[in-house]
């Protein structure tokens, strides 16, 4: 019950018999590392909801990938919050970056909220806005800015973030949040570190 509090104090839910619907139809899960949550091509029961841990949402094409956001404590994958509006596949997919406790809705109930629920009705504009802001950084990322510079920015990004200069992913894994392939970024990591802008050790890029 804990977890279903703290979503409703966190999405301002006062609607009584919105509680009771969310408690009645709601599944609280804890999914372990690297779980898928969607897959892409695969059609969605249940729309996700993070309480804790993150998400990693992409596409992927053959060998390459293209990160398109992360999904953080409630918040949920808008692409799946758009499929509940229609019957249709999933168009990325999403997995779990660490352990990641989520309450799963069923779909067939959520767009009914939408119309029913101001405060629900809230929550989903809020996701289609806040989400359409990070896709188009993403895009605008891809589009105007070279790879050396968004390798550099996301390492910047990273480090920041985590409040570390040591940043624990290998090339391989570096390349998918990059979208691009192992090749490429070793040859810029190679060049980062003749430059003096890096130091590389096994699965560790160190900021200097």
């Amino acid at each position: 019950m804990s977890e279903f509090n703290l979503l409703f104090k966190a999405l301002n839910i006062v609607e009584e018999d919105l509680k009771a619907e969310i408690i009645q139809c709601g599944v609280v899960q804890t999914v372990p590392k690297h779980s898928y949550i969607v897959e892409q091509d695969k059609y969605i029961k249940w729309l996700a909801i993070v309480i804790s841990g993150k998400v990693r949402v992409w596409q992927e094409n053959e060998d390459r990938q293209i990160l398109l956001y992360y999904v953080n404590p409630i918040e949920t994958c808008v692409l799946s919050l758009s499929a509940t509006f229609r019957d249709c596949k999933s168009v990325v997919n999403a997995k779990t970056v660490e352990e990641t406790t989520i309450i799963k809705l069923p779909v067939r109930v959520v767009t009914a909220w939408s119309f029913k629920y101001k405060s629900w009705n809230k929550f989903t504009t809020e996701s289609f806005i806040f989400s359409y802001e990070d896709l188009l950084h993403s895009y605008k990322n891809l589009a105007f800015n070279k790879i050396d510079k968004r390798v550099l920015d996301y390492l910047h990004t990273y480090a920041k973030k985590n409040k570390s200069l040591s940043i624990p992913l290998s090339h391989s894994q570096l390349a998918k949040e990059i979208g691009t392939t192992r090749e490429v970024i070793s040859k810029i990591l190679k060049q980062f570190e003749l430059s003096g802008l890096v130091n590389l050790k096994i699965k560790q890029i160190e900021l200097l």
